[in-house]
């Protein structure tokens, strides 16, 4: 019954967050790549910090609270990253892409259970914890260091091969 509680949360706040959340903050927030290079390091941190936090308390109505946080957070990084993809690739390209990216999605789906087992071997908590932690680090500093230029520089990019086609 808790699980089944958990995950409709999960999935709840998950659509929600997609739905109107992500909307409502790139709307104020993320008109520039800037504004949604800063919108992604701050959910990043928020992903990581939540994380954390989560496993520090046994309170089972904090931990909800937190993972609201964590979900939205998922759910405005997930928006930003597919508005933006579909915007940096051609668009004869963009059915492709999206199916490689689904495809990677679908492998870290695989891969993670099995390396968080692994990594709860060597400690039950600080294994999985620290494997989570680094992964966001790297994530707020790839955003942090190029996201913005990166995705910049590709829309002019295709913009332009795009504006050669038609001519």
């Amino acid at each position: 019954q808790d699980y089944g509680r958990y995950y409709a949360f999960i999935g709840f706040g998950f659509a929600m967050s997609q739905g109107f959340v992500a909307k409502f903050l790139l709307k104020r927030f993320g008109s520039t790549d800037l504004g949604r290079s800063r919108l992604l390091l701050v959910c990043a941190f928020v992903l990581g910090g939540g994380r954390f936090l989560a496993y520090q308390t046994e309170n089972i109505a904090f931990v909800y609270v937190l993972f609201g946080f964590i979900i939205t957070a998922l759910g405005v990084v997930n928006t930003i990253f597919t508005a933006d993809t579909s915007k940096i690739a051609d668009p004869s390209e963009l059915g492709g892409l999206f199916g490689i990216l689904g495809s990677v999605e679908s492998l870290a789906g695989i891969i993670g259970p099995i390396l968080g087992g692994s990594l709860a071997k060597i400690h039950p908590i600080r294994g999985p914890l620290s494997a989570v932690l680094i992964l966001y680090g790297m994530v707020f500093t790839m955003v942090y260091w190029g996201y913005e230029s990166i995705v910049g520089r590709a829309k002019l990019s295709v913009s332009s091969s795009h504006d050669k086609k038609e001519d």
